[in-house]
């Protein structure tokens, strides 16, 4: 029986069974996900890299990833896939944001973190990690589908942010103030968002609320026509809306030729030199034809994982 769960500060998550080498993610009203793979005596699909024979065939154990609440739905099925390839191992994924992946890796609380940014200088400053940019992700400016704004510029979204400009009658929209969401600090996605538009220390954003997951960020966006925030471009639905920036709209393709440029990397990271074969195992499954096609599908940008892979 394999098992997959998205655990939140609190912990492990209910599972849900399915048989018949099925598997699904159910979410909970906190954001949080579960997965679980199971499997009735018949054979794995997925292939071994290309090869009749595997190097980890036999592997088992529990893989810890802890982090970015941005990167749940691909660490999901990239574990679901590589459960269903390995029957003895299972995958924990925790959701406690980018902040809390250095942590846990250094706590030995998980074996890889994941941050939806770059890894600070001043979290690494002994060069202790291996760090894997293993996927591109857009940043889309998110408002409700109701509002008649469509595009904004890399000025407008500073200013709105900012709190210089406050209702949409200044770039367009309805005579309706700006709600402007956030999320908590920690989280990689506003790293990631205010760094791009220059907010830090001499520069704040004028959040109305600062919320703890993307999925409350769609909500709220959703159900305020005067809303705007920021999430991760997998994260957009027919709730809300992603406006251009700069006349360019956010897709993995404009994020991929680099016309888009309010995005981010999604990085993992483990301490170097590990012995560790599920780590191994995990990083070489990415690699794979399977893993580049999952997150593909998760609408993110696939990048050369051997190039991106720092203090290897």
């Amino acid at each position: 029986m394999k098992k997959f769960a998205s655990i939140l500060l609190a912990g492990l998550m209910a599972l849900s069974l399915f048989a018949g080498c099925s598997s699904e993610v159910t979410s909970t009203d906190d954001g949080s996900s579960a997965a679980q793979a199971s499997s009735s005596g018949t054979e794995s699909q997925v292939e071994s890299n290309g090869s009749s024979e595997d190097a980890y065939a036999g592997l088992s154990g529990t893989l810890t990833l802890n982090g970015s609440t941005s990167m749940t739905a691909v660490c999901n099925a990239l574990g679901e896939a590589f459960m269903a390839k390995y029957d003895g191992v299972t995958v924990e994924k925790a959701n406690t944001g980018s902040g809390s992946a250095v942590t846990a890796v250094n706590d030995g609380t998980a074996l890889i973190g994941d941050l939806s940014r770059k890894v600070k200088d001043d979290e690494d400053p002994d060069g202790k990690f291996t760090k894997v940019t293993i996927a591109l992700d857009g940043i889309a400016i998110a408002v409700n589908p109701e509002n008649p704004v469509d595009a904004l510029t890399s000025e407008q979204i500073e200013k709105i942010f900012a709190g210089e400009i406050t209702n949409w009658s200044e770039v367009g929209g309805d005579d309706a103030a700006i709600t402007v969401i956030g999320r908590e600090e920690g989280s990689g996605t506003r790293d990631g968002f205010e760094s791009i538009f220059g907010f830090g220390e001499d520069k704040k954003c004028a959040y109305a609320a600062e919320v703890q997951e993307t999925g409350i960020v769609v909500s709220k966006v959703a159900s305020d026509p005067s809303a705007i925030g920021y999430v991760s471009l997998a994260s957009v639905n027919d709730e809300i809306k992603a406006v251009s920036v700069d006349g360019v709209e956010a897709t993995e393709e404009n994020v991929s030729n680099g016309t888009y440029v309010v995005q981010r990397p999604f990085v993992q990271i483990y301490t170097k030199g590990t012995d560790s074969e599920l780590v191994k195992a995990w990083f070489d499954f990415l690699k794979s034809d399977e893993g580049q096609q999952i997150i593909a599908d998760q609408k993110l940008v696939t990048v050369d994982i051997d190039e991106n892979t720092e203090n290897q």
